[in-house]
């Protein structure tokens, strides 16, 4: 009696452990031949009429970074692709800002992640849209390795800013980060001076 509720009772730990336990995997797409085409194009004012529009964009400009920085890791053979794919994220990038390129992908390969996906965005908190206003938003970074298993969540915020730029008689926004590494809940305050 004692041995059959003692099984009883494994089994039921054994169940609850095996139910509990739900690895992730990436189930996304990663095309290194799209990737390889991405560019920092810059928007029209028309595309960038409201804080929707904006919010859209930033995802996808961060995802773009993260998967050229993935490509440009996983490619250590090829010279040439590489100063490719490096150029372009430089493009994402105010000039001469390498720290956060060499930074990410410090990160990327410390972890040895084969895929990325960016997840759990807070939207931009604006009410208005200002030429190179810089902006922040906060996301998650979900590392997975070449069986696709998930390495690692980290929690993230960005901050990017939008110039307007006028190109061929129109005004266009190119897209800029500033960095992608600033520290969690990180305040944009000026300390007040000291008073005697």
């Amino acid at each position: 009696m004692k041995a059959k509720r003692f099984i009883s009772i494994l089994f039921c730990l054994i169940f609850v452990a095996v139910a509990c336990k739900k690895e992730q995997f990436f189930d996304g797409e990663h095309d290194p031949e799209v990737i390889k085409n991405y560019k920092n194009e810059s928007a029209p004012v028309s595309k960038m009429d409201s804080i929707a529009s904006i919010n859209f964009i930033t995802k996808q400009k961060l995802l773009e970074v993260y998967e050229l920085s993935l490509l440009y890791s996983s490619k250590q053979n090829d010279s040439i692709l590489k100063d490719l794919l490096h150029s372009q994220l430089a493009s994402y990038f105010l000039e001469s800002d390498t720290l956060s390129i060499l930074e990410m992908l410090k990160e990327i390969d410390s972890l040895q992640a084969k895929f990325i996906e960016i997840r759990n965005f807070k939207d931009v908190e604006s009410d208005s849209i200002t030429d190179d206003s810089v902006r922040k938003i906060d996301y998650w970074v979900k590392y997975y390795s070449v069986d696709k298993k998930l390495i690692d969540s980290l929690n993230k915020t960005a901050e990017f800013i939008l110039k307007k730029e006028p190109k061929k008689f129109k005004h266009e926004f190119t897209f800029y980060f500033t960095d992608l590494n600033l520290p969690k809940n990180q305040k944009d305050t000026i300390s007040s001076p000291v008073t005697q």
